[in-house]
């Protein structure tokens, strides 16, 4: 079966970056990442599980995911998949609603599906702007402005602060696993550190996450990842500062959760 890889573009003048999948797409395990991904299902579909909420998606619905959202995406029947999407930082995020609507303050977007949007025609021209490689910066900020307005406007509210609705224990296990997931970590030092039983300790972050401490782990390494790739660093340099076994091995789990390959992903940087 020949599944797609992706196709990720970096509009340098927007300083975004498009996603496009296409084909028999894989399903995508539960994750999150640090940039907010803002897309729509231009044909097929998908059910999709977000913050523990499950959701049926199909053409022309919108996809919010924030940053840290935990968020799958599962074949729901045979089908080919197109997804098309813009990859936000949050920094970059904050000057557009500095740019867009004059506050410095990053939205949350509730919720995270939204079905049969009238916004998807602006997204797959803003997108289509992009994959054509046009230079006309006027009509790609009218049409970035104008879709972002729109969605603070109807499906936000203010970014809830990092650990808020997280207990102590999972703020402080969560800490813990930001600064050593480089090395091994094992679920001994994981429920020493909460205080709880190995499968108190799983119950208790999973619920509180939406997310396994091995896939948070995952997810952190997936962000530095990226960080590195786009400063340029070298590919053996990051698999061996970030724990992995080779770069073959760095190379399919970057593949799994990015679509494409660390070299093509560093190459949209540092051409």
């Amino acid at each position: 079966m020949n599944h797609s890889m992706g196709k990720i573009i970096l509009d340098k003048q927007l300083n975004i970056e498009v996603l496009t999948l296409a084909g028999e797409v894989e399903k995508l395990p539960n994750h999150f990442h640090d940039y907010y991904e803002l897309g729509y299902i231009a044909s097929g579909s998908r059910r999709v599980i977000c913050q523990s909420k499950e959701y049926i998606v199909e053409k022309n619905d919108l996809l919010l995911f924030n940053p840290n959202d935990n968020h799958a995406c599962l074949e729901l029947k045979k089908e080919l998949l197109d997804f098309r999407c813009v990859h936000i930082t949050a920094a970059r995020m904050q000057e557009l609603m500095v740019e867009c609507l004059g506050f410095d303050v990053c939205p949350y977007f509730e919720p995270q599906v939204i079905c049969q949007s009238d916004l998807a025609a602006q997204m797959e021209e803003l997108i289509g702007l992009i994959t054509d490689g046009s230079c006309d910066i006027l009509q790609k900020e009218e049409l970035l402005y104008l879709i972002l307005g729109d969605l603070v406007s109807d499906f936000s509210k203010p970014l809830p602060k990092e650990h808020a609705d997280a207990s102590c224990i999972t703020a402080r296990v969560c800490d813990y696993m930001e600064c050593n997931y480089m090395y091994t970590i094992t679920l001994q030092d994981l429920s020493r550190l909460s205080g709880l039983s190995k499968y108190h300790f799983l119950r208790m972050f999973t619920r509180e996450k939406g997310i396994s401490p091995y896939r948070f782990i995952e997810c952190l390494r997936m962000t530095e990842a990226k960080k590195m790739l786009r400063e340029g660093k070298d590919l053996a340099d990051i698999t061996y500062q970030l724990g992995f076994s080779s770069q073959s091995h760095f190379t399919n789990f970057f593949k799994k959760y990015a679509r494409i390959t660390p070299k093509q992903y560093s190459r949209l940087y540092n051409n």
